[in-house]
């Protein structure tokens, strides 16, 4: 009798079981990371509905029994310092960007596709999640929709870089129609507002490993030939929370430049120090379509000038078919860039890559038709002359049995290159 009542229950039992486990366990299936595509990366994927919008990149959402705290993959908002719906606060676009992802969550009654390449993604011990809400019968990606007005910035993962290709082209598309962020009065008039301002980084260190903060830095000239400009207040950041505020005495003269290192050192009139112990700003990596971004904001919180990379969209340069490159991988080592333009040619913004070493040229660098500049790789910099420039490199670095340079921006679109031994001249290649 007793065997018999074992044979029932067991059963039954089973069934107490199941239902007894977690409902987001249940709930969670397998399909494309990309919401109402096909092919592609494949995702865990989850439906959920939010309980509670943060800013605009963190909600809460009820998953089954759970209720999560979610970080939102692919994307950084501007920071609050009042997170209640009814009385929001913080910086400049941090407000817009929270109010608008309220919106689109509420128009879709708070119901969420929730997707995700590796389940156990985190971002500050939040899971990291892709996050689409249903509208007219079909899902719609949140981070598409504030990278595309601007509300956002973009902010590539090396787990979760099924959104990286995507979302770089939206937000270069945000910047060339000068959209919210991009728009560089949208938080009114700022100090010096018609100033012309250039900035770039340096985002590849010096080393062939992921990165030296001494390596990394970020240039911001004056385009104005008469008036200076004051940076005192100012603030440069990358696409995570790390930023740099510039001293009040920071003022850059006409036509000059400063340049901020990430690492260590002793601050002068032209150079600033962040003295950050661990890099900045992520390489380009074409595999998972990684990049980052430098972004420069005045008191007011309008970012005023700004480089991501790689380039996506718009990447000609006027100076495509300007150069031709020479080297000489044996013996005194050296890169050559030849002007085979008709007219002169500054190489400022400009950049050599070999493997991992990178060389940046300087303002004095200026090119006559025809003419051949040199960089020699061992040669100290204090030495160089008009077409002759140091390296600064200790060892060698071009293998004589093959390798390849290139001449590129520091977006990463490539001007020239050349290949040597069993080198060659591919995409990606340097």
């Amino acid at each position: 009798m007793r065997a018999l009542l074992r044979r029932l229950l067991l059963p039954v039992l089973a069934l107490v079981l199941l239902g007894s486990l977690p409902a987001d366990a249940n709930a969670a299936r397998h399909g494309p990371c990309i919401a109402d595509t096909r092919g592609g990366p494949t995702c865990t994927i989850w439906t959920g509905k939010v309980v509670y919008v943060d800013d605009g990149d963190t909600v809460h959402v009820k998953v089954g029994s759970r209720t999560e705290h979610v970080r939102i993959t692919g994307i950084q908002a501007m920071e609050l310092t009042n997170y209640s719906a009814r009385a929001r606060a913080g910086q400049c676009h941090g407000v817009e960007a929270a109010d608008r992802l309220d919106q689109l969550v509420k128009l879709a009654k708070g119901q969420v596709r929730l997707a995700a390449q590796d389940h156990t993604s985190a971002s500050r011990h939040r899971p990291l999640r892709s996050i689409a809400v249903r509208r007219n019968g079909r899902w719609v990606d949140v981070g598409r929709t504030l990278l595309k007005e601007g509300l956002v910035l973009w902010m590539p993962n090396r787990v979760e870089w099924a959104w990286n290709p995507q979302y770089a082209i939206y937000v270069e598309q945000a910047q060339a129609a000068h959209l919210g962020l991009w728009n560089t009065s949208a938080c009114g008039d700022g100090p010096d507002q018609a100033a012309p301002i250039k900035l770039w980084v340096n985002w590849k260190s010096d080393s062939s490993a992921a990165g030296d903060p001494d390596g990394e830095w970020v240039r911001i000239r004056n385009l104005d030939a008469v008036n200076p400009l004051s940076l005192g207040g100012w603030w440069l950041r990358d696409s995570g929370l790390r930023q740099y505020r510039f001293p009040s005495n920071t003022s850059i003269p006409p036509g000059a430049l400063v340049t901020l290192y990430v690492g260590g050192g002793f601050d002068d009139a032209s150079n600033r120090y962040w003295g950050l112990e661990t890099p900045v700003f992520d390489n380009v990596d074409r595999e998972r379509q990684m990049g980052d971004g430098a972004y420069l904001f005045d008191p007011q919180g309008d970012m005023r000038a700004w480089m991501t990379y790689p380039c996506r969209t718009t990447c000609a340069d006027p100076n495509a078919n300007a150069f031709e490159l020479v080297v000489k991988p044996s013996g005194q080592e050296w890169v050559g860039v030849r002007n085979v333009a008709q007219t002169p040619v500054g190489l400022e913004g400009y950049r050599l890559t070999v493997g991992g070493h990178t060389y940046a040229f300087n303002s004095d660098a200026v090119i006559q038709p025809g003419q051949l500049l040199k960089v020699y790789i061992q040669r100290d910099q204090d030495e160089d002359r008009p077409l002759i420039k140091g390296w600064s490199q200790f060892n060698p670095i071009l293998r004589n049995d093959g390798g390849s340079a290139r001449l590129s921006t520091f977006t990463d679109a490539v001007l020239a290159c050349v290949a040597w031994g069993d080198g060659a001249c591919s995409s990606g290649a340097g």
